[in-house]
């Protein structure tokens, strides 16, 4: 299968629901870290739920831009990166901001189920 553009990447549905929550939280990272700088060297329980939260996010769009395009993880990730940085430059931030920060925060119960560890 040959790789998928960056359009159509945006277009999948799936795919997009899962890069637009992990870009609002990482506004909700980039807000807390300008407020309060000192999180960077040691990151309080609200930002540490944040970042686990956008890790599971990322790993849900990896793995599903893998199986759905057939790609290996490395690419994967490539690839779901080029998307977040288009939705980022191509979206206004008052759009991001709509997704709700608490509907970001979690994974519902049936996402978090299907997600497989990822080995380091």
């Amino acid at each position: 299968m040959p790789t998928p553009r960056p359009r159509q990447l945006r277009r999948d549905k799936t795919l997009f629901s899962l890069a637009m929550n992990t870009i609002r939280l990482h506004l909700e990272e980039d807000d807390r870290l300008a407020q309060q700088p000192q999180l960077r060297e040691a990151p309080d329980a609200d930002l540490l739920l944040i970042q686990q939260s956008i890790d599971q996010w990322v790993g849900l769009a990896t793995g599903y831009v893998m199986r759905k395009f057939r790609c290996p993880a490395a690419q994967s990730m490539e690839l779901l990166g080029e998307l977040l940085a288009d939705l980022k430059s191509g979206i206004p931030v008052s759009e991001l901001r709509q997704v709700p920060y608490q509907h970001a925060l979690s994974l519902p119960p049936e996402l978090a189920a299907s997600q497989s560890p990822v080995a380091d």
